[in-house]
């Protein structure tokens, strides 16, 4: 009978520890990967944002831009079980068996993540640099809103000048550049207008053109009026663009490109900063951007408490800077100097140090 009893005890002694020893040793790698890709990717991207605020109000206390990328990150999961069994058999008449199971298992996740600053002489140079004349003209052709793109990046066009919200080069739009910037939009619109970008032995070389259709009245007015503000001819249909500020044959169209340091400076000058840090000399009053047609290109506020339902929202000097969320204007400027941001990013880290952070 006792023998028996034995026997069991044996048997489910095995039998458990034989699970604990099987669920140690499976594989949780597979399980993490859905989990871990959208958690990580959520945050670097919610980072991204409040870094690219962080700078726009950073440049409007005259602070440098600093960027920092995540270049790596490594999880490292360790599931260990182990199992312990202890028992004596007494052999009196009346005594019971002595029977001890016990286990343990620990659980480890251990992420490495690496950042790198992005510095260098190529990083200093790309966001000096004016973006190129065929990069903007491809992101136009790729659907990117004129009025977006031509108040973000370019600074005139065949002499017609742009707003500039630097206190250096403090300046309204000139009417005849929102009117430009309304007309294209429209045509854009009506997909009459478009860009070819050329290829090999032309490479780098952009036109623009009006496409071939029976134009209404009003599309007309639209066709004529641009080639007046730019100063085309007004039988021509296709156009050469090039950087510049003014152009040197008849029939092209000089584009004079903004820098990304340029156009955060730009930004950084178009909100309003608490009026205590202007008395104080801390930065300068707000752009003002009147008499223009053109919509502003952010809203940053400010509160004294941590705002809610933020797109973006950091601290700096004892105020919360912020993009709401239900902008959708500034969320789109956001997104689209993001776009602009990677171009500057070489792939290549700058030279400092890495700095690596391993829980």
């Amino acid at each position: 009978m006792r023998t028996g009893l034995r026997g069991h005890r044996a048997y489910f002694t095995g039998l458990l520890a034989g699970v604990l020893l099987t669920t140690g040793c499976a594989s949780v790698g597979p399980k993490t990967i859905t989990r871990d890709h959208f958690n990580y990717d959520a945050a670097i991207g919610r980072t991204a944002k409040q870094e690219l605020l962080s700078n726009i109000v950073g440049m409007r206390y005259s602070e440098s831009p600093v960027f920092l990328t995540v270049s790596s990150v490594i999880n490292q999961y360790a599931l260990e079980g182990e199992v312990s069994v202890s028992g004596g058999i007494n052999n009196s008449f009346i005594g019971e068996d002595a029977f001890v199971l016990g286990g343990a298992a620990r659980w480890s996740d251990r992420p490495t993540i690496t950042y790198t600053p992005l510095s260098g002489k190529e990083f200093a140079t790309n966001l000096l640099t004016p973006i190129s004349v065929e990069g903007l003209f491809g992101m136009l052709q790729a659907g990117w809103p004129p009025e977006l793109a031509f108040q973000l990046t370019i600074l005139a066009i065949n002499g017609l000048e742009n707003a500039d919200a630097r206190p250096h080069a403090r300046r309204t739009a000139s009417p005849a550049y929102a009117e430009l910037v309304e007309i294209w939009t429209r045509m854009r619109r009506e997909r009459v207008i478009g860009v070819r970008i050329g290829e090999k032995e032309n490479k780098g070389k952009v036109v623009l053109f009006f496409r071939q259709v029976r134009a209404t009245e009003a599309l007309q007015r639209d066709f004529d009026r641009f080639r007046e503000l730019l100063g085309l001819d007004p039988e021509s249909s296709q156009f050469r663009v090039v950087p510049g500020l003014i152009p040197s044959v008849p029939n092209e169209i000089a584009v004079l490109t903004a820098s990304i340091f340029d156009i955060i400076g730009n930004l950084a000058w178009r909100f309003e900063a608490p009026p205590e840090h202007i008395q104080e000399g801390r930065t300068l009053a707000a752009f003002k951007n009147e008499g223009s047609a053109l919509d502003p290109l952010i809203r940053v506020q400010y509160a004294s408490e941590r705002p809610e339902g933020a797109y973006a929202a950091i601290r700096n000097r004892d105020y919360w800077f912020y993009v709401d969320d239900r902008d959708m204007a500034s969320k789109r400027t956001f997104g689209f100097l993001q776009i602009l941001l990677s171009l500057a990013e070489t792939g290549e880290g700058g030279r400092g140090p890495l700095v690596a952070i391993s829980n």
